[in-house]
Formats: C-alpha cells, structure tokens, sequence
C-alpha cells in the first residue's frame, strides 16, 4: 500500500493526476479507511477540473503531514469536506495557512523578506541577516522565479543553484528551472 501511496504523490507533483488517482484507489483497495489515500484520491479527482485549488490543498496536506502535527487528522477531515464544496469554501480553509507554516516554521514571508531587503536597501544585507536564523517561505511559483533571479543577480549563484535543483526535483518540465540550471551549469557553478 506504501507503494501505491508514493507512486500516487510522484504522479500528483508530476501532474499527471489520473495516475495519481488511479495508484490512489489502488491503496484504497488494500486499505479502504486509510485517510491519506482517501485526501490524495479526492485532490486528485479534482485536480483534473480546478487544478490550482486541488494542488494548493494537496501542498497544504503534505505541509500538516510533514510538520506532524497532532491535529493532522482534523485538518484531513476538513480539506475532504472541502472539496465537495465550493472554491470559496477551499480558500476559507487555507486563508490561515500561511500564517500557520510560518508560526509552525519560524520563517518570513517572501513579501516581507522583500520589504526588509527595501528597509535595509540591499538585498545582500537583508539575506544575510535571516539566512542562518530563518526561513523565507514562498508560496507563489513567480516569487520563487523572481528569488533565484535574485540570488544569481547578487552573486548568489551556488545557493540559487541549489534551489535550481531541488526545484527540478518537483517541477522537472519546468523551462524556467532548466534553463537556469544550464545557466549557472555554463559558468561553471
């Protein structure tokens, strides 16, 4: 079943979602109550019509799931609630989200990151202040664009080529990534 659950979750951030669905319900065969086969079959049945609302709470399962959160089973409960419901009613449950990850992973928010970098009038400076101590959580993929593009601007180039490669990880079609990565592979990074 574990199998079946991993094959799922690749195929989802792969989003190839009616194989996601399809590894999903065969977990579901060999465990019909297990809750986490049942919140990835759900998204992924709703992935094939409203994309991005399936794959912001598929992102916010896997957040409550890989911080281990006590109340993980709750928070399941009312993402599959949710999906029967209206978009408005999924962006009810994850309008706290962000305020969440960020008290559960002591970081900052990729706009506020930015104003401090505006505050401190370098964006070297305002990294260097935050790098060892917190994390700058980004939810939008053009904020993570617009990050990299940053890091290489500010010389940066071996941390954006990190996150080049880790982002290549979930996104392995992404042009934008590629590209970059074959930028920075070019100079000599």
């Amino acid at each position: 079943m574990i199998k079946y659950k991993e094959l799922a979750s690749n195929s989802f951030f792969k989003q190839e979602y009616k194989k996601a669905l399809f590894n999903y319900a065969l977990a579901l065969k060999v465990a019909p109550e297990d809750k986490e086969a049942k919140i990835g079959a759900l998204l992924s049945d709703l992935a094939t019509e409203q994309e991005d609302e399936a794959v912001a709470l598929f992102e916010f399962y896997e957040t409550t799931k890989s911080l281990d959160q006590d109340n993980s089973d709750e928070i399941i409960e009312q993402i599959t609630n949710g999906v029967d419901m209206s978009s408005d009613y999924i962006y009810q449950l994850l309008d706290g989200l962000e305020e969440y990850i960020i008290t559960m992973e002591d970081g900052v928010e990729y706009k506020d990151f930015l104003q401090l970098c505006e505050n401190k009038e370098s964006f070297k400076k305002a990294l260097e202040d935050i790098m060892f101590s917190t994390k700058i959580i980004i939810h939008k993929k053009d904020d993570f664009i617009d990050f990299v593009n940053l890091l290489i601007e500010n010389d940066y180039s071996d941390l954006a080529l990190n996150y080049i490669e880790n982002a290549l990880q979930y996104y392995p079609t992404e042009m934008f990534f590629q590209k970059k990565l074959k930028q920075l592979e070019h100079k000599g990074h």
